[in-house]
């Protein structure tokens, strides 16, 4: 909220945001999203273009309101508001808004309960509900795949309720972007095809967002650089040497060998993220396992894929691997698959 005052976004605009995030808001008991304003400045900044502004008094309690009331992307209706017991406050904020061109009635709770259409809530939330679930499951699914394999830990969706977020026009498209330090975050939305073409030429997917808002972007994504093939494999050897316990044993362009106490070897491929393998040999150097990007297997969320047995009798069977081609991301995947490796090598015996 701060960020579109602060940029100046009309009323409606700003609704729009809020509405984006409102999987997070939402209650099932409750109609109306309830928003405090800070300060009287914000309140008539969000009146001016609200759907009703009105005095709503509930057990002498004063509550200036700002209601937005479309609820056909978000089943709440939002109310932005104000509220205090004291005359005087109410005197002083009424004289105000009037002096600014917003002209306040009293309004009576089965006004207000009309207002946010209350009574056909439950149904209109169910409905919702089955819809946004239905919207995100395929990017809840990737989300889980990332959080179990992958440094992402957390991950955001814009809600636009089946429809691009940018036009509204339908569409079953997923654009998704992940920001990757420590720990990454990965943002999951819905564009049309024009949308995500127009998307796939800013810096990221959060930078077109945030365009589109009419907003600056958000500090972890401002800051997001693009590294060098060179940058990618200085970052990836020490994090697999201090994080998987290896040692370096030799650098071949984008290609690192590295060896674990065991004697297993990690032979790291990264030319790009769609071009990359992560392999698995024993100590004689027989391939065990492999995750890779070749786009020839089928699977849910690919190209990238895992082989979890390179076995004459396995080698085909494959299943998402949910990784970045970037190691010092895909560090858990890794480590599960050499692990894995090393606890079948001991209980088979040398």
């Amino acid at each position: 909220m701060t960020l579109c005052f602060e940029h100046r976004l009309d009323g409606r605009d700003t609704d729009r945001c809020v509405k984006s995030i409102a999987p997070n808001l939402l209650d099932p008991e409750r109609p109306v999203i309830p928003i405090p304003m800070q300060t009287r400045e914000e309140l008539l900044h969000m009146m001016k273009t609200a759907d009703a502004a009105h005095i709503l008094i509930d057990g002498g309690i004063f509550h200036f309101n700002a209601l937005f009331t479309d609820v056909a992307t978000c089943p709440a209706a939002r109310v932005y508001y104000m509220r205090t017991p004291d005359l005087m406050a109410v005197a002083r904020l009424g004289v105000f808004m009037k002096d600014h061109g917003v002209d306040l009635k009293p309004v009576r709770g089965e006004d207000f309960a009309a207002l946010i259409q209350q009574a056909q809530y439950p149904e209109r939330h169910r409905r919702w509900l089955d819809r946004w679930t239905s919207n995100q499951r395929p990017f809840k699914g990737l989300l889980d795949g990332r959080t179990k394999n992958t440094v992402v830990d957390q991950g955001i969706w814009l809600s636009s309720n089946g429809g691009c977020l940018v036009c509204g026009q339908p569409t079953d498209r997923m654009a998704t972007s992940s920001f990757i330090g420590g720990n990454g975050v990965m943002l999951g939305l819905q564009l049309c095809a024009d949308h995500e073409a127009e998307a796939k030429a800013s810096p990221s997917l959060m930078h077109y967002v945030a365009q589109s808002a009419k907003v600056p972007p958000p500090a972890f994504a401002e800051n997001v650089e693009e590294l060098t093939a060179q940058e990618i494999v200085a970052l990836s050897c020490v994090a697999i040497r201090d994080q998987l316990d290896c040692a370096i044993e030799k650098v071949d362009g984008t290609t690192i060998t590295a060896v674990r106490p065991s004697g297993f070897r990690l032979i790291l491929r990264q030319d790009s993220p769609m071009h990359y393998a992560y392999n698995i040999q024993d100590r004689d150097g027989k391939p065990l396992s492999r995750i890779d990007s070749a786009d020839h297997h089928a699977v849910d969320y690919g190209p990238d894929h895992v082989h979890r047995d390179l076995s004459r009798k396995k080698k085909n069977e494959v299943e998402s691997s949910f990784t970045y081609g970037f190691a010092v991301a895909d560090l858990t995947a890794i480590r599960s698959l050499v692990e894995h490796a090393e606890a079948a090598a001991t209980r088979h015996g040398p």
